[in-house]
């Protein structure tokens, strides 16, 4: 999936501290690629700033990475 800064998108399990339901705008993203990351940052209904940070060196983060759509439905 690939997730598109400014589009609103609906939390469809819960992931870290995203919530069932809550509905989230991808503010930015990005790569870092000395520490193998990538970044997420949304803002919630609330205005409030959410990070997601996956790393390219962990099993579990790969897997969510690559399967983003199971986590997050464009709205």
């Amino acid at each position: 999936m690939k997730m598109e800064i400014g589009k609103t998108y609906i939390v469809k399990k819960d992931i870290f501290d995203f919530i069932k339901g809550e509905i989230v705008v991808l503010e930015d993203k990005g790569y870092q690629a000395y520490y193998g990351e990538h970044n997420f940052v949304f803002v919630n209904e609330e205005n409030q700033r959410k990070w997601l940070v996956l790393r390219d060196n962990e099993e579990d983060d790969k897997k969510l990475y690559y399967n983003l759509e199971e986590y997050f439905e464009e709205k």
